[in-house]
Formats: structure tokens, sequence, C-alpha cells
């Protein structure tokens, strides 16, 4: 029993907090302004607004990560009544991983590696003005461990105890 508890604690010790450092760039735009903007709560930030007569815009970003991580990617538009239809996709090297029309605000998740670039593009958009935000945060997971280890040997003292006891 010992060595598994010293197995459990030298897991929890190996664990790695560490977030990954995502990066967003801007790879291109129709009838659209973009930017990115600084990093805010554990990730970039792009700003942008398109404006038609009509017709549609669209915005590009690339995505990176120094290491393998989940990720929320969370769009939001000023005023949300002012699209009429989106398309949201992440792709990654020409895979699209994710895509979505969307007439209003929209968050998903992601898996991102390290040495990819994903491609998050915000494309069709028909409406007359808007602008849009785009984050990107990571999810912290490990943390979780910290809390599940000691739930788990508490289970272990319960099974030890009921045995003797039998």
């Amino acid at each position: 029993m010992k060595k598994v508890m010293f197995l459990i604690v030298g897991m929890l010790l190996s664990a790695n907090a560490s977030a990954a450092t995502l990066s967003l760039t801007t790879a291109g735009t129709l009838n659209a302004s973009q930017e990115v903007s600084a990093v805010v709560n554990n990730g970039p930030v792009a700003i942008g607004s398109g404006e038609t007569t009509g017709g549609s815009w669209w915005s590009d970003f690339d995505l990176t990560t120094d290491e393998d991580t989940s990720a929320v990617v969370e769009w939001s538009f000023n005023p949300e009544s002012a699209v009429t239809s989106a398309t949201l996709s992440i792709w990654d090297n020409a895979v699209l991983l994710i895509q979505e029309v969307v007439s209003g605000d929209f968050i998903t998740s992601v898996f991102l590696q390290a040495g990819h670039t994903y491609w998050v593009d915000f494309t069709s958009v028909d409406s007359t003005a808007l602008s849009y935000d785009i984050s990107v945060s990571a999810v912290p997971v490990p943390a979780a461990l910290f809390l599940f280890a000691p739930a788990l040997l508490g289970f272990f003292g319960l099974r030890r105890k009921a045995a003797t006891a039998a």
C-alpha cells in the first residue's frame, strides 16, 4: 500500500501546471479591418470590424501554441443583431476541424498541438457594419489533478479499512 501511495504522490509532484503560450497573428482580410491586441486572460485577443454595402467580408488569423493544450476560442459581435450570417472555421493544415454558420456570439473548445499553425477564419459575413472580437485562451487542466488525487487516496484508505475490519 505504501508503494501505491508513493507512486501517486510522485505523479502529483511531477505534474506540470504551466499553461501554454498561444500566439494569434493576422493572416488576411477583405473589406474589413483587423488587428491583434495584447494578451488578456491567458490568451491573445483579436479585434476588427467590417462594413460593406450589400456584399460580404472576411478576416483570417493564424493561431499557434508552444505546447499541446486545450483552448477555448470565443467570437463575439457588436452589435450582435447586425450579423445576418457568418461562417466561423478552424483549420489545421488544410483539414477542417470546426465549421459553424452562426448569427450571434459563439464559443468552442479545441485541442491544439505544438508546431502546427491553425487558421481561424471568419468568412461569408453578411452584415452592413459590425465589430468583432476573437479571444483564445488556454485551459489549465493539471490543476484538477491536485483535487482528484486526495480523493483517490481517501478511497484507498476506506478500502483498506474495510478489508481489515472483515
